[in-house]
């Protein structure tokens, strides 16, 4: 399999003692691009940083990683975004923003997608999300929906992941319209009670039926071990245990994303996939930030 995973990479300030903050780097398609390339996919990573000291620090961590920066651009003028983690006493996340005019905004600005779209021949997936989109003005958003129309015509597979943040977005309205726009023309769309609750979107079939190809798979997580498979010819509800002890969930739906990919593409088996997607996630659960430290990410327990 070879993916590549568009949005944006950021520095990312994790808490550690005495009021302290471990720094790395991470954003959710940059979380998934990351275990996705640990399980085994050539993955490659499409964005924009800048050309100062923490943007060439996140490239070498990505090449470290072993995903492939031929899709990452360079934008003198800007830098990248930087982001901060609260917990509470539950593992639940608040996240602190500093990203308003990253490099990554501008991704778009100075591509033609008519050629771009030629060197993507090779990639089998593309993977984005609702915090991807929601950093795309209006031209920039039309460009890249158009560019993923050209992918589509290539039969490459589009993955979208709703995962709604509603503080880049210009109003709760915009973002469903946009989201909507993008789910019709994934190939597979994974989602959260969590997501359309921020969404006001109350009817999960109803969400399916209007807005999502009726060919494509969808992948529903409930936040309550609960999750929900839907494709053009069943629904099947699988029940999976949570962890009695939650460090941070920041990253864990990254994490079951790549996984899910990862495994669905490579046997078919959608309960296979699941659980090993769910297994991944409880064990990035236990992690303080989004990324499980190499040393204890151990491949073979995530893949069949």
């Amino acid at each position: 399999m070879r993916i590549c995973s568009i949005g944006e990479c950021m520095v990312e300030l994790n808490p550690a003692k005495n009021n302290n903050y471990n720094l790395t780097f991470a954003g959710d398609t940059g979380n998934t691009a990351v275990y996705l390339s640990r399980l085994g996919a050539k993955t490659y990573y499409m964005t924009s940083i800048g050309t100062d000291k923490l943007s060439k620090k996140m490239e070498a961590f990505l090449q470290k990683e072993n995903i492939n920066n031929k899709f990452i651009f360079k934008n003198p003028k800007k830098n990248i975004g930087l982001y901060l983690i609260e917990n509470n006493k539950f593992g639940e996340r608040h996240f602190y923003y500093w990203r308003s005019d990253s490099a990554a905004k501008y991704l778009f600005d100075k591509i033609e997608i008519n050629n771009f779209a030629k060197l993507f021949n090779d990639i089998n997936v593309i993977y984005l999300s609702g915090i991807t989109l929601s950093i795309y003005n209006d031209k920039n958003l039309k460009k890249f929906y158009n560019f993923l129309k050209l992918l589509r015509k290539k039969n490459i597979t589009i993955c979208i992941d709703i995962n709604a943040r509603l503080t880049n977005w210009k109003s709760r309205e915009f973002a469903v319209r946009v989201l909507k726009k993008f789910t019709k023309i994934a190939n597979m769309v994974f989602f959260t009670h969590e997501d359309l609750k921020l969404l006001k979107i109350k009817n999960v079939n109803l969400f399916i039926k209007n807005n999502t190809n009726k060919k494509s798979i969808k992948v529903f997580r409930k936040g309550n071990g609960e999750v929900i498979f839907f494709d053009s010819n069943k629904r099947e509800t699988f029940r999976l245990n949570l962890n009695k002890k939650v460090v941070d969930t920041t990253g864990c739906g990254d994490a079951f994303n790549a996984s899910f990919i990862f495994n669905y593409f490579k046997n078919n088996s959608i309960k296979k996939s699941i659980s090993l997607s769910h297994k991944l996630a409880k064990k990035v659960a236990y992690n303080k930030g989004a990324l499980i430290p190499k040393k204890f990410f151990i491949r073979k327990d995530y893949t069949n």
